[in-house]
């Protein structure tokens, strides 16, 4: 069942402490879409984000486990993201990640991943 408020869902392991998702959901906030994160005891981040996908009614969810942020939508298979990167790789890096999450509900350019 997808919540009534449309937000970008973010399925956390729960092994991840919520400060190492800080500015990834910083990025999220700057772009100014909501974001309603849960934790889970899934390991796997394309597992996470397909299935946090399918509950937003926005259609976009973001799995993060095992040092990804795996970023996707509910019409990609569960095995082909729209978007991976490494979490942690830098703050800025981070912040794009979570960006680019709230740009694709928003239909605007992505931030370059490789240029942060």
């Amino acid at each position: 069942m997808k919540p009534d408020r449309p937000t970008i869902r973010l399925r956390l392991n729960e092994r991840i402490p919520e400060p190492r998702v800080a500015e990834v959901l910083h990025g999220i906030e700057e772009e100014g879409v909501p974001v309603e994160v849960s934790r889970h005891a899934e390991l796997n981040p394309l597992v996470l984000a397909h299935e946090a996908a399918v509950e937003s009614r926005l259609g976009i969810g973001i799995g993060v486990s095992l040092e990804f942020v795996v970023i996707t939508t509910e019409k990609l298979p569960q095995g082909r993201p729209y978007l991976v990167e490494n979490l942690n790789r830098g703050e800025a890096s981070d912040r794009a990640a979570g960006a680019n999450a709230a740009r694709l509900v928003k239909r605007m350019p992505l931030t370059d991943l490789t240029a942060v």
